[in-house]
């Protein structure tokens, strides 16, 4: 079965990429969310304070379909064969989207060359956005 990608939606809890089967009955999703990791920067004068800063990361934080499925006993996600093809089509897209979102530059034209579907709430999301 063929999936097109549908919407991908910025929000305040991440980023949500749908793919719908060509008969609208299956539905494959894509989430993403963004990590605040703590770090210290370092300042190479012994004599001044380290800094402490956050760094964001986007994480793929679930990739689902209808080959997603749970376990006889109930207690675990197994894979249900069959949709191997737009499995991996759509993992793929997911993966090269979140590379895109964690590109510190260049990842917007990219993204609207790869997502072809609506987008909506990446208003001035891309670095270049923002740039004079």
């Amino acid at each position: 079965m063929k999936f097109n990608q549908h919407v991908i939606l910025k929000h305040e809890h991440g980023i949500t990429a749908q793919w719908m089967s060509e008969d609208w009955t299956q539905i494959a999703i894509a989430t993403f969310q963004q990590n605040e990791i703590k770090a210290i920067k370092h300042n190479p004068d012994p004599d001044a304070s380290s800094e402490e800063i956050y760094i964001k990361k986007w994480a793929l934080t679930n990739c689902s379909g209808p080959w997603t499925g749970i376990s006889e006993d109930g207690k675990s996600l197994t894979v249900i064969p069959g949709y191997e093809e737009a499995r991996n089509k759509i993992a793929g897209e997911a993966s090269l989207l979140l590379t895109l979102f964690g590109a510190y530059i260049g990842g917007k034209e990219p993204f609207t060359n790869l997502w072809q579907a609506n987008t909506i709430g990446f208003d001035n999301f891309w670095p270049e956005d923002n740039v004079d």
